[in-house]
């Protein structure tokens, strides 16, 4: 078993290597974009780029690849050639109804772009409505990869898959850098040039999986074969998957919707009328590219750490319950969580120290004001409250999963994203960005501390050793870090922000390394025996 988790181990850090370069890439994105376009086009950018990246989420990170992976191990365990034909049926059915929902979708869009609506929308709204219909089949694109991704991971090959995130952010960068003054001269045309580069970037991410599925002999040819028994497996898990793994990216896609249609515009003004009583409206335009910078901010530590240890560490959990291994199931999961914890105590405090220097050093500059990076920081201080609930969201659900138990995640999820919208409607007045981000925290944490009790307590798992010492020594260590983090702050002003955060960044974890050294926090020996290893 020790050798399960270092394989395990080694291959979450190969997914978290190729996802911080991503991720790195991501935010390099992201302050190109800040600076080119301002926070006003990129309000109306994020809710079409939301469409195929929520489609992404679900599928790359979550329902599909979860249900696939459980039901191909057991098929590739018992007959490698039916587990051959169920990934070509999967593959099959996946593009049919992705296309038939792309279909439908931009007949939807062309028909308030270009029916008798458009009269009543302006420009901006005109031109967010073509953003998406360029963006949209990018969905069938990016899920394709996302299941062949899943299928390669069974086969323990990471590579590929977890490279794939790298080369939207590259196609992006050179889109808006290289092409799209060939849009026009005005910003709102050249924005157009990213929305096409999203397309293109989804060719050549799939384009690099296939010589991975070449190596394994994963044959994605056509089978129209939908009545087998593992394929509608896969599918009666995936359903209820769909909403209890993506609780988060569904309240994060809420939140965005919520700020565009409570956002004041040039249209609506400042003030709205209820009941015979005025009132401000809480957010303005803009907020939603407020939510979304901050939103890639929080997500780093998810993205490079969070999802890919969940990631890694599935196929493991599904092959002890496979194997009916309980006591090996429990420590795969142990490990995981003070991973977790080893990892999410620390980036919170840093992020909520770090929030307003990183926005400024990330995205502020050209379009992207002072004003809009203060607001930005405010928001991302709040949604940081929440990242080792993100990530161990991400670990407790696959748990479930590797059950074959997609009910109960579902039943909590629909609940916290009711509590998550309700949550933002009062939130939002007092707090502005900051009450959505507030919010999906709060639910968050909700989420993953009902389902870790009910998961423990159902399948009467003891993953209580060194649980509690592990939360004490990391937090210990990370407030540690927080004093060191902030004093560096105080006495460096006089710094450039580059050189400001990136010293502060070495200070904090260096210090949170010395001080894990010194409260002999397991978790740090235990990543130090892996990579020697």
């Amino acid at each position: 078993m020790a050798d399960n988790n270092k394989s395990f181990v080694s291959a979450a850090r190969l997914v978290s290597l190729l996802t911080l370069l991503s991720r790195v890439l991501g935010l390099v994105r992201d302050a190109v974009m800040a600076r080119y376009f301002g926070a006003v086009i990129m309000h109306y950018f994020g809710i079409p780029f939301q469409i195929p990246n929520l489609a992404r989420r679900l599928f790359g990170e979550g329902a599909l690849t979860a249900a696939l992976i459980p039901v191909y191990t057991d098929e590739l365990k018992n007959d490698p050639d039916k587990a051959a034909l169920l990934a070509r049926s999967v593959f099959s059915l996946l593009v049919i109804v992705l296309a038939t929902l792309t279909i439908i979708g931009l007949a939807v869009i062309f028909a308030f772009r270009y029916g008798p609506w458009a009269a009543e929308y302006n420009i901006k709204t005109l031109n967010m409505l073509s953003l998406a219909a360029i963006m949209l089949p990018y969905m069938i694109l990016i899920c394709s990869v996302a299941v062949v991704g899943g299928l390669l991971q069974v086969h323990r090959h990471f590579l590929a898959p977890a490279a794939a995130p790298a080369f939207l952010n590259i196609t992006i960068i050179t889109g808006v850098l290289l092409f799209s003054r060939f849009f026009g001269a005005d910003r709102w045309d050249q924005i157009f040039a990213a929305a096409w580069a999203v397309l293109v970037a989804g060719i050549i991410q799939f384009a690099i999986q296939l010589p991975a599925l070449k190596k394994h002999n994963i044959s994605i040819r056509p089978r129209f074969v939908f009545n087998e028994q593992p394929l509608k497996k896969i599918f009666l898990i995936m359903g209820p998957m769909i909403v209890g793994l993506a609780a988060v990216q569904i309240n994060t896609v809420l939140d965005n919707l919520i700020a565009f249609f409570l956002s004041s515009t040039d249209l609506s003004g400042d003030t709205f009328t209820l009941m015979g009583r005025q009132f401000h409206w809480p957010v303005h335009e803009g907020s939603v590219n407020f939510l979304y910078n901050a939103q890639r901010c929080y997500q780093f530590p998810l993205g490079v750490f969070g999802i890919a240890l969940a990631t890694a560490i599935f196929p493991y959990l599904s092959s002890c319950v496979t194997e009916n291994d309980m006591k090996g199931f429990a420590r795969q999961l142990n490990h995981g969580i003070r991973l977790t914890i080893f990892i999410g105590l620390p980036s919170t405090l840093g992020m909520i120290i770090a929030a307003r220097l990183m926005v400024k050093v990330i995205f502020e500059g050209g379009e992207f004001t002072p004003a809009n990076s203060a607001e930005t920081a405010s928001t991302l201080v709040y949604y940081a409250l929440g990242i080792t609930a993100y990530c161990m969201q991400q670990l407790v659900v696959r748990a479930f999963y590797s059950f074959k138990d997609s009910t109960t995640p579902v039943k909590v999820a629909v609940r916290m994203i009711a509590l998550n919208f309700l949550l933002n409607i009062v939130l939002i007045w007092p707090l502005a960005t900051g009450g959505l981000g507030l919010s999906t925290a709060i639910s968050a944490m909700g989420q993953t501390a009902i389902l870790l009790y009910v998961l423990l307590k159902r399948y009467d798992l003891d993953i209580h050793g060194n649980i509690i010492s592990c939360i004490a020594k990391c937090l210990a260590g990370s407030i540690i870090m927080a004093v060191a983090g902030m004093t560096f702050l105080r006495f460096s002003t006089a710094l450039d922000k580059y050189s400001q955060l990136l010293l502060l960044v070495l200070v904090c974890s260096i210090t949170y390394y010395f001080a894990a050294s010194v409260l002999k926090i397991e978790e740090l020996s235990f990543l130090k025996r892996s990579k020697k290893s």
